[in-house]
C-alpha cells in the first residue's frame, strides 16, 4: 500500500506526479521481473513503479547479482528481495539518473537496520575522488557526497571542497531500527533531514557545498560507494541493514514537504465512497380532537308478546234449528231473533202467543171458557223449534314485549387532543473520503534500538 498512499500524497500536495522520478517498494513478484540481460550478462533489476512519471527510466540494479545465465541469478532475487525489502548486507543497489541532476533533486529512503552491532556504513552515496593534473600541479578533484551512518548510530553528510574532505555529524538525531530520512540537494547546499512522527518532528542539517563538486554525478549508489574510508567501489556493501521503500524526486523540496510525503511511504491508502442515509424527522403536528364516549340512546328488542283482557265480561250464544214444533192457536212459544256484533254473537227471544197465519188475526168471543173468551180457534200449525247455546265472553289483545339495550357512541363532551407527529425523509450524504493513515509498526520506531543493540561511550 506504500505507492498507493505516496501517490495520494503527492496528488494533494503537488496536483500531479510528474515530480516523482522513481518509486521502488522492493516488491518481489517473480524471478522474470527482476532480470536483465542478454546472452552471457544478466543482473537483477528492481524496476521502477507505475506511480512514477515515467516507469522506463531508471531501472535499478542489484549490483552483486549478476551472471552470465538466467538461471545463475534468479535463485539469489528471493534472498535479496524479502518480505518487501531489499537486504544491503546480500546487494548493493544503484538507480541510473537518466537526466536528473544530483545538484538537484530529493530522495526519500526508508531504511532499517539489522539486530545487532551497529556499524558505520553508507546509505546514499555518489562521492568519486580524483586527482588531475594541471601545469605540472596534482590537483584533488571531486564530485558528489555521501550520506550514512557513524558506528555510534548518527546520521552523516561527507562531501568534498575546495578545502578537502569534510563530514557533518547529525548528533542531535537519534536512530531507531527502522527510519525515514531525506535528503535534498541544491547548488550550494545539502539538507539532511530526519522525522519523528510519533513526536511529530523534523530535524534537519543543512550542509554548504560548492556546485563544482556535486554536480556530474550520474547515478545513485545505496549501500556502498566509489569513494569511502572503507571501499572504493560501489559494489562493496557497508550498510548492515535493509531498503524499506525509496522515493526520488526532481527539484529540492523542503524538509517539511518532505515529512508529509514520507506518511505516505509509511501509511496505508483508503478511500470511502459517497454514502446516503435516508432518515425520518419530525415536520409538525396533526391535532385530533377526542370526545367522550357514553350512553348514546337504547334499542329496544322484542322479548316476548302478553294477553290483555280488555273489556268487561259479556253473554254470547247462538241457536241451532231443531225438529219442527206443534202449537194450537192462543198456545206459548218463542220466537228468536240473532244478534252479530263481531266477535260477540248472541240471541234473544220473544214469548208469544200462537195465532194462525188463516185467521187473519180477528177473533170474536164464543163462550164463558178462555179460549171462547178470547176467540181462538182450534187448528194447530208447525212451528220453527231452536236448541239455544248460551255462554260468556271477554275480549283479548295480544302486547309485544320488549327489553332495553343501551346504544354507545361518541358523546359531544371533548376529553382530550391527540397529536399525531408528521414525518418526512430526508437524506443524510457522507461525502466520499480519502487519505492515509500510518500503519507500520511502532515498535521499530522508538528512539531506544540504538542505546540497547549498539555501545555507548
Amino acid at each position: 500500500m506504500s505507492a498507493q498512499g505516496l501517490l495520494f500524497k503527492i496528488q494533494e500536495n503537488l496536483g500531479s506526479n510528474q515530480r516523482l522520478s522513481a518509486f521502488y517498494d522492493f516488491t518481489y513478484s517473480s524471478s522474470e521481473d527482476n532480470v536483465e540481460g542478454a546472452v552471457s550478462s544478466f543482473t537483477g533489476i528492481q524496476k521502477n513503479s507505475a506511480i512514477s512519471n515515467d516507469s522506463s527510466l531508471h531501472t535499478g540494479f542489484l549490483l552483486n547479482i549478476v551472471s552470465s545465465s538466467e538461471s545463475g541469478i534468479t535463485g539469489q532475487i528471493p534472498i535479496a528481495l524479502q518480505n518487501d525489502k531489499l537486504d544491503l548486507t546480500y546487494t548493493n543497489f544503484q538507480v541510473p539518473l537518466d537526466g536528473l541532476n544530483a545538484n538537484n533533486l530529493a530522495t526519500l529512503i526508508d531504511f532499517e537496520f539489522k539486530d545487532g552491532d551497529i556499524d558505520d556504513g553508507i546509505i546514499l552515496g555518489c562521492l568519486k575522488t580524483g586527482e588531475e593534473t594541471i601545469q605540472s600541479f596534482d590537483i584533488e578533484n571531486s564530485e558528489g557526497f555521501n550520506i550514512g551512518v557513524t558506528d555510534r548510530g548518527h546520521l552523516f553528510c561527507q562531501t568534498f571542497g575546495p578545502n578537502g574532505d569534510s563530514i557533518d555529524v547529525m548528533y542531535s538525531v537519534e536512530l531507531s531500527k527502522r527510519n525515514l530520512i531525506a535528503v535534498s540537494t541544491a547548488e550550494s547546499f545539502i539538507t539532511l533531514s530526519s522525522f519523528d512522527y510519533f513526536n511529530n518532528l523534523v530535524r534537519s542539517l543543512e550542509i554548504p557545498v560548492d556546485q563544482n563538486y556535486i554536480s556530474s554525478n550520474s547515478v545513485l549508489n545505496f549501500g556502498g560507494s566509489d569513494s569511502y574510508f572503507r571501499s572504493n567501489n560501489n559494489t562493496d556493501k557497508t550498510f548492515s541493514g535493509s531498503l524499506n521503500n525509496l522515493a526520488i524526486f526532481s527539484g529540492y523540496m523542503e524538509e517539511e514537504f518532505l515529512k508529509d510525503l514520507g506518511e505516505g511511504i509509511l501509511g496505508d491508502y483508503s478511500y470511502t465512497a459517497e454514502t446516503e442515509t435516508i432518515e425520518q424527522r419530525v415536520t409538525g403536528y396533526s391535532e385530533t380532537i377526542v370526545y367522550r364516549t357514553g350512553i348514546t340512546g337504547y334499542d329496544y328488542v322484542s322479548t316476548g308478546t302478553l294477553e290483555i283482557i280488555t273489556a268487561r265480561e259479556e253473554f254470547t250464544g247462538s241457536i241451532t234449528s231443531a225438529s219442527d214444533e206443534t202449537k194450537v192457536e192462543g198456545e206459548r212459544y218463542y220466537k228468536y231473533y240473532t244478534l252479530n256484533n263481531g266477535d260477540i254473537q248472541t240471541f234473544y227471544k220473544e214469548e208469544l202467543g200462537k195465532l194462525h197465519s188463516d185467521s187473519g188475526y180477528v177473533y170474536y168471543p164464543t163462550g164463558e171458557d178462555a179460549y171462547d173468551t178470547l176467540g181462538l180457534n182450534d187448528v194447530s200449525e208447525s212451528i220453527s223449534a231452536y236448541t239455544e247455546t248460551t255462554g260468556i265472553i271477554q275480549g283479548t289483545i295480544s302486547i309485544d314485549l320488549f327489553g332495553k339495550t343501551p346504544l354507545t357512541g361518541v358523546l359531544s363532551e371533548v376529553s382530550g387532543v391527540t397529536q399525531t407527529p408528521l414525518e418526512e425523509s430526508y437524506s443524510i450524504y457522507t461525502l466520499a473520503s480519502s487519505g492515509v493513515s500510518i500503519s507500520v509498526d511502532s515498535e521499530d520506531f522508538k528512539k531506544n534500538f540504538i542505546y540497547y543493540i549498539g555501545d555507548r561511550s
